[in-house]
Formats: C-alpha cells, structure tokens, sequence
C-alpha cells in the first residue's frame, strides 16, 4: 500500500479517515495518534470528546436505574413483611419476597458496574 500523498510504501493509517501515512506524514512522537491532516484530527478529538461524554452519561443513567432498583427492592420486601403479618397470604409474601430479590440483585448489578470505568474502544495509552 502506498502513501496517499507520495509515492512511497506506507507505514501507518490515518485513525480518522484511513488513508494511508508513509514515514515523512506520519507524527514523530510515538505517543501521538496517526492523523493524515488537522481536520481529521479535530475530528477525531471531537468524536473522543463525545464519547466521552456519552459515557459519562450512560454511567449517570446507571446510577439512576440503580437507585430505583433498590428502592423497588426495599418497597417489595416492606410488602413481603407486611402481608406476612397481616394478610397471611402465602403467594402474595413469596411474590413480593422474589420481587424484593430480584430488584435488589439488579439495584446492586447495576450500582456495581456504574461504579466501575468503562473500556473505551480506540482510547490512547495513558503515560
């Protein structure tokens, strides 16, 4: 595969657009993203940026459903108990006992992995 520019062998993709980088386009720092020109690296720190963001958000959405999952569980196992002193009905306290489980089991799956970093696909080696 050749350059896009020259005519010589290239070593390297643009990460943007794909072209193809020979040695004299390519950046020189090792650290650096191959970009064929600025406009594809504006791009692509503006298409990071609103990854970012869209991350940061699906976390905040987690939070929230977390949140709502444990308050769903702690209502369910409050109705569990309470028909179990005063409506002794054995379907309705094991129902709401099994919600009560699963909501809870969900609030905590999802408290878990909004805590937790997400993987960002294409992110740059941190020094």
């Amino acid at each position: 595969m050749n350059c896009f520019r020259h005519p010589t062998t290239a070593t390297g993709v643009c990460v943007y657009c794909g072209r193809a980088l020979c040695p004299a386009c390519s950046p020189t720092s090792p650290e650096i993203r191959l970009t064929c020109s600025a406009e594809c690296a504006a791009r692509m720190t503006r298409q990071e940026r609103l990854l970012a963001g869209l991350m940061q958000r699906s976390t905040q959405g987690a939070r929230l459903n977390a949140v709502f999952y444990l308050l769903c569980g702690l209502l369910s196992l409050g109705g569990a108990v309470a028909a179990h002193f005063y409506l002794p009905a054995p379907f309705l306290i094991w129902f709401c006992a099994g919600c009560a489980v699963i909501f809870l089991g969900s609030g905590a799956w999802q408290w878990f992995t909004a805590r937790h970093k997400p993987v960002v696909p294409n992110e740059p080696p941190h020094s």
